[in-house]
This record gives structure tokens, C-alpha cells and sequence, in this order.
């Protein structure tokens, strides 16, 4: 497949239109003209990730999170994006992003999350301008009210990684709010959609005041996307195989964090 057959597929899926104005999405290093067998899903750039597209002789990389972000100062080991871009480009391997577009597409990331839990009827939490069927985060209703600690514990076992919750956890969920990736940007939104809880990652302390007596629900960024991209992966290996491209998820994890030390 060539790389800009690849990325015509994407903004497809996943149109370029629906990333956030800050957001870096699209091509990062390579050709266009690029050819490869297969395409290589992985939810960072890393050096790990960059070894097996090269072991499969393979020529492209889609990441989730953009290697360049917001830009860089010089292709050069002097720092790790850098040195990531110098290796895929020496290598022959194109690197492309789709982040925040494919979190807000329809049947992208938020969705696939929305459908682990269970949401039914979920719309965007911050629809999109240009689609109000698509947009950052889902709010939408269980199918049965359940314990707000019970649906820690039922998330803690789709992705675990150390659920975290404010308020009480007898309390029962029926409108639940979500985000994949660092929502807490919608904790206001999720508030005034009223939403008994709202489930994101990388909530901060000071995060739970923001949210006024609405309980969170905090979640690992790495264990949620990397699964649910997997996930999405699916789709993406069913529409490529029309082409006679395989499609794979990178087998080394791309989190910069470790599982905690037991004591």
C-alpha cells in the first residue's frame, strides 16, 4: 500500500477536519509515494516500535500520539523525537498520526469506549462544528443503573492499571460522561450535561473540586488507549486486507510508565 493511499483511507475514517486546532495530525516523516505490505499500529513512536516495522520489513508506522507535537527544532539524536524521526526516515519508514481526529470520528476511540461500557445512545460531550454526529468525549445512558464503585471495578477489569474515584461509591450511575485520553478539559461539559459521573484519564487532584460534587472516575491513559486502539485496529486491518495490506499492533507497550512497586 502506498502512503498516501493509506492516509486517503484515514481522513475517511477519520477526517483531518475533526482534529483540535492544536493537534499536529497527518503525515510526520516520509514519502507519500512511500509503498509498504504492511502498516504497523502503535500508540507512541518509540525505538522499540520503529525495531519491529523493521524486522517485518514493513514501511509504515500509524501512531496515535503525534511524534512531532507541537514541532521540532531539528531532526538530530540530540532529542528523542528527533533521533525517533532521523531512525524512521534512515529506515525508510513513514510515520503518520491520527489523534484527536480519530478520538472524535464517529466509531473512533470514544466510541469504542463507549460501546466496552456498555453506553447506549451516545452522543459527542463537545460536538464538532463540522459534525455534530462527531466531537471530543460521549455522554450518554447505561443500561441499568449500577453502583458508582461497581463501575470503577468493571472499568479497572476491561483496562487495568489502578482506577482511581471521587464520591461515594454506593452512588448510582445511569448518564455517564467519558473521554479517552486526558479529558479533564470536559469535566465542565460533562457537569452541565448532567452526567451522574464522568470516566477520563490523567485527572489531577485539584480536578475533583472542578467537578462540584460529580464523581470521576480516573483511568490510565496508556492502559485505555492502547486498548482500545488495538481495538479500533480491527476495523482498520478488515479494510486494508481489500487491498492485500496486513495490519498489525506493536507487540512492546509504549507507556513511559512503569506498573507500581508492590510494597
Amino acid at each position: 500500500m502506498r502512503v498516501d493511499e493509506l492516509l486517503s483511507v484515514l481522513d475517511e475514517a477519520a477526517p483531518a477536519a475533526l482534529a483540535e486546532d492544536w493537534d499536529n495530525i497527518g503525515l510526520m516523516v516520509g514519502r507519500r509515494s512511500g509503498e509498504s505490505p504492511g502498516v504497523l499500529v502503535a500508540l507512541d513512536l518509540r525505538a522499540g516500535v520503529v525495531a519491529e516495522a523493521r524486522e517485518r520489513g514493513w514501511g509504515i508506522i500509524l501512531t496515535h500520539h503525534p511524534l512531532v507535537f507541537p514541532a521540532l527544532a531539528s531532526v538530530t539524536p540530540a532529542t528523542s523525537a528527533g533521533g525517533l524521526a532521523l531512525e524512521a526516515a534512515e529506515a525508510g519508514i513513514a510515520v503518520i498520526a491520527a489523534h484527536t481526529n480519530l478520538d472524535a470520528a464517529p466509531g473512533g476511540l470514544n466510541d469504542v469506549m463507549a460501546a466496552a461500557l456498555g453506553l447506549e445512545s451516545a452522543d459527542p460531550l463537545a460536538p464538532a462544528l463540522s459534525n455534530p454526529a462527531a466531537g471530543l468525549g460521549r455522554i450518554g445512558t447505561l443500561a441499568s443503573p449500577e453502583a458508582l464503585g461497581t463501575l470503577a471495578a468493571r472499568a479497572e477489569a476491561l483496562w487495568p492499571s489502578g482506577v482511581r474515584l471521587t464520591g461515594d461509591p454506593e452512588r448510582p450511575v445511569e448518564r455517564l460522561a467519558l473521554c479517552t485520553g486526558s479529558g479533564a478539559s470536559l469535566i465542565d461539559a460533562a457537569r452541565e450535561m448532567d452526567a451522574d459521573a464522568y470516566m477520563t484519564c490523567d485527572l489531577k487532584y485539584h480536578d475533583a473540586d472542578r467537578a462540584e460534587g460529580m464523581p470521576l472516575v480516573g483511568l490510565d491513559h496508556a492502559a485505555v488507549e492502547g486498548a482500545l486502539l488495538a481495538e479500533w485496529a480491527e476495523s482498520l486491518r478488515g479494510r486494508l486486507a481489500q487491498e492485500g495490506c496486513e495490519v498489525a499492533v506493536a507487540a512492546r507497550s509504549t507507556s513511559p510508565w512503569s506498573v507500581p512497586v508492590p510494597r
